[in-house]
């Protein structure tokens, strides 16, 4: 399994209790019934490699978590990302695949006409690259 696949199917099983659906990728579309629902995938990264040709990547994860809220929607979205953190905190560096996992970054989207709204937090994830 690629070591990008290992560490979205790590943090998918870290969080999956906090949310009815888990996505280790993007999917091209949210329903209803999947709400609150929480995506977990890579944008992109860089590797650097060595003389024994061992990669070393940084990537750029997103964990979005995607809410559905009648009143303050920010606050259901930070306490859904405040969940999501606290775990990978907790998880001894995804149980050792990678060498650290740090939050850099976060973005909110709203859609005041559904009451709905996603948190995307963005995470460096500094790994060796076994792909």
């Amino acid at each position: 399994m690629a070591t990008r696949q290992q560490i979205r199917t790590a943090i998918k099983a870290l969080v999956e209790t906090e949310f009815t659906t888990v996505f280790d990728y993007r999917p091209s579309q949210i329903f209803d019934e999947d709400l609150p629902c929480c995506s977990i995938f890579f944008e992109d990264g860089e590797t650097e490699r060595d003389f024994d040709e061992e990669g070393i990547t940084d990537g750029r994860l997103v964990i979005e978590s995607m809410v559905r809220a009648s009143g303050n929607i920010d606050a259901a979205l930070d306490e859904k990302g405040a969940l999501v953190e606290a775990q990978i905190k907790q998880s001894n560096l995804l149980s050792n695949i990678v060498e650290y996992i740090s939050r850099t970054g976060f973005a909110y989207a709203r859609d005041p006409e559904s009451n709905s709204g996603a948190l995307s937090q963005i995470f460096t994830v500094h790994y060796l690259d076994e792909d």
